[in-house]
């Protein structure tokens, strides 16, 4: 595979040779979302996702391994060939690092999942016939006095409201264990997108953001990173473009830092209990903290 000389940097034994993280650091320094949250002993710094030191630890000397069968791919070189003629002296090396760094980065986002709440709770009953007490010592008491239940249902139905106000997280998630393999490809689309664009600054046709042999990349390199089962087409890639907008301008619970939004996910009960989230349209849960809630870890 083609190298060129804006990679090659000497190494610690005074080597000349690729420097294979120059995509990566690139990444972290210009367009890894990030927020400072402030503490007591100074603001710490908190990334979307893994972080490239993160990164660096998991696969440690593992990278070569990693990565020897995608270097001899022809397609890659065949792509190499075709985007240095449009004037981009791509380093395949350093793609594929970045590729496999962007694939965890996506599936390693955080969220939290909210336990149910009084509506979740009230919306769930239906016609109730009997009510159980649990007492501390587990024992229980069973009624089906409908004097009862009805003055029980209706102090619930007036606290709803105030309810609301307050929610409390029932565990902390990874992206992939809730969403389906869609999300994944669009913000792998999105990330890889936003880099090519940044790092390579020519005049692109139109003013796109990248050009179509950039397209053919992302979803050649989709594929080979396990996120895609066959290339996909690119009308799938701006579907996948569609899909994260939508995902970064319709959801609620972000911080905006600068040009970047940082994802605070909270779901609520109601959508993660139903299996996976497609995220599209309809579908994208929709949270409803808001400024004064109070939120319990």
């Amino acid at each position: 595979m083609k190298s060129y000389a804006r990679y090659v940097r000497k190494n610690d034994d005074g080597e000349l040779g690729i420097y294979p993280f120059e995509y990566l650091e690139y990444y972290e320094a210009n367009l890894h979302p990030y927020h400072d949250f402030p503490l007591e002993d100074g603001n710490r710094r908190v990334y979307d996702g893994i972080t490239v030191e993160e990164f660096y630890s998991r696969h440690g000397e593992g990278f070569w391994g990693l990565l020897q069968p995608f270097l001899r791919d022809e397609r890659l070189m065949q792509l190499q060939s075709e985007l240095e003629e449009e004037g981009k002296e791509v380093c395949m090396l350093n793609m594929c690092i970045l590729a496999q760094f962007l694939v965890e980065k996506g599936k390693s986002r955080y969220m939290f999942l909210l336990k149910p709440n009084l509506s979740d709770t009230l919306s769930a009953l239906k016609d109730v016939s009997r009510i159980t007490f649990t007492n501390k010592d587990g024992s229980t008491v069973e009624s089906s006095s409908s004097k009862l239940i009805e003055k029980v249902m209706e102090v619930l139905e007036k606290e709803k409201e105030s309810d609301a106000m307050y929610c409390e997280v029932e565990k902390v998630v990874t992206w992939d264990k809730v969403s389906n393999n869609s999300i994944m490809q669009s913000c792998f689309v999105y990330d890889l997108t936003m880099f090519l664009n940044r790092y390579f600054p020519v005049k692109r046709k139109k003013d796109a953001l990248v050009s179509t042999k950039e397209v053919e990349l992302i979803l050649y390199l989709m594929k080979l990173f396990e996120l895609s089962a066959v290339e996909l087409t690119n009308k799938r890639y701006w579907q996948l473009m569609k899909t994260n907008e939508e995902i970064n301008t319709q959801l609620p619970g972000y911080l905006k830092h600068e040009e970047t939004l940082i994802p605070l996910y909270f779901i609520p009960y109601s959508i993660w209990s139903k299996g996976k989230i497609d995220w599209r349209g309809k579908d994208l849960p929709i949270s409803n903290i808001e400024v004064g809630m109070v939120v319990r870890l």
